[in-house]
């Protein structure tokens, strides 16, 4: 029987070879909305100086099976070997009233009417936020990802991000010229998010468990925030938090670039709007929310083995979904953790589990991607009455057997009385 090979052992190139295939062979889905958003994951191999960089041809054929192929000749080459991937991280700057202040992230923003298409976007934006132009031949567009949905706690849709991925086809990065909007630019290595395969972990249970708690209360009556009445007080008692978890990376100062907004150290870059929620410290960028989800779904599609080979716990680098208070909410918790581990798996863009359903027309076509906070949200407005019923039902019942206990004490401490009086008198 042979041994299981562990995810960090896997060559990168595997992955980014992987991560082409699929990127054109499996259909990224698309949201339809008018407030749309881009991003640019870029990727690079570093490679040690004694190693020859190949070339690649950038002129070839732009078609889907010739970029493949274009891409995997490249990958081939022997000295990519034992090349080490890195994906580039932001953190973005402080700013009064920026939902995404100081939040870590990837190089992008909103569309404008001059965009013509997302990819535009995304290309736009790194430009202008780094200096970065990923639309000369130092850089190859590889696809898509599934358009990622911001909403709002009750479910409402505020916004659709589209991610796509870039791999960097030269041994040195061009130079960058970072903006006032970003406070630091970090390449990561790709090591650091796939050990979340080898090692998932599990909500409040893990001892490598993190999470970012989000008061519900601040999030849901903002403008209370301040003044605090005391229902806002009650209801925060009685909700807490929602802890969303994070993916801690490690980063470096020779792959760090710090902008000229970044006044103080990463680890005081903090959003007023998250109550002092730190997203950063000296030595690692915690990356969570919709930026995890994009990456999670890069992940899934570059993975050349089913993960669950590797460990049966794994469901995503971006598991678990966000858990409310550890014991006052226990069951919500275990109902939405016990759909996520049975049934979200079957419902993402993974290759390993490709879904093929008919359309209104007869066609078969691969199963469309569930988002993942989106699914999450519908869970929970089934998940929270029943965990509210759950409750309401151990009080009565609670209360019920109290006051019948209480009743019987009575009774018998009365007996005793007058029995006792008896004797005496």
């Amino acid at each position: 029987m042979s041994s299981v090979v562990l995810a960090c052992a896997v060559p990168h190139v595997d992955y980014i070879s992987q991560l082409t295939r699929h990127l054109v062979s499996v259909p990224a889905t698309v949201t339809e909305f008018p407030k749309r958003s881009a991003i640019a994951i870029v990727i690079r191999l570093a490679l040690s100086e004694d190693h020859v960089f190949p070339t690649i041809d950038t002129n070839r054929e732009k078609s889907p099976a010739g970029l493949t192929q274009t891409i995997q000749t490249f990958l081939d080459h022997p000295s990519l070997k034992n090349a080490r991937a890195q994906i580039l991280f932001i953190q973005r700057s402080k700013y009064l009233g920026d939902p995404w202040s100081g939040h870590i992230g990837f190089p992008g923003g909103k569309q404008e009417a001059t965009d013509g298409s997302d990819m535009e976007t995304a290309e736009r934006e790194t430009r202008e936020e780094l200096g970065l132009d990923l639309s000369n031949s130092r850089f190859v567009h590889l696809g898509r990802l599934d358009d990622t949905s911001v909403n709002t706690l009750l479910g409402g849709l505020i916004m659709v991000v589209s991610p796509h991925v870039y791999l960097q086809v030269c041994r040195e990065t061009p130079a960058m010229q970072v903006s006032m909007e970003v406070a630091s630019v970090h390449w990561i290595d790709f090591g650091e998010i796939l050990s979340r395969i080898d090692n998932p972990i599990k909500p409040f249970v893990s001892s490598d468990y993190r999470a970012i708690p989000l008061d519900i209360a601040s999030r849901s009556f903002d403008s209370f925030r301040i003044s605090q009445p005391w229902w806002y007080r009650g209801f925060r008692k009685i909700f807490g938090s929602l802890h969303y978890t994070i993916l801690p990376l490690t980063y470096t100062a020779e792959n760090s670039i710090w902008g000229e907004s970044s006044k103080n150290s990463i680890n005081e870059e903090k959003n007023g709007r998250y109550a002092g929620v730190q997203f950063a410290s000296s030595t690692e960028l915690y990356l969570w929310g919709i930026s995890l989800v994009m990456l999670c779904n890069m992940v899934d599609l570059s993975l050349p083995f089913d993960p669950r080979q590797v460990n049966s716990d794994y469901v995503s680098v971006a598991s678990p979904w966000p858990q409310m208070e550890r014991y006052l909410w226990a069951d919500f918790n275990w109902i939405i953790n016990a759909v996520h581990r049975v049934a979200w798996d079957h419902y993402k863009r993974k290759p390993w589990l490709l879904r093929m359903d008919v359309d209104s027309s007869g066609v078969r076509v691969v199963g469309q991607h569930k988002d993942f906070f989106r699914t999450y949200l519908r869970v929970a407005k089934v998940a929270f009455p029943i965990s509210c019923l759950v409750k309401a039902s151990l009080f009565y019942l609670s209360g019920k057997y109290v006051a019948a206990g209480a009743n019987v004490l009575v009774k018998l401490l009365l007996r005793w009385a007058y029995l006792a009086a008896s004797a005496i008198f």
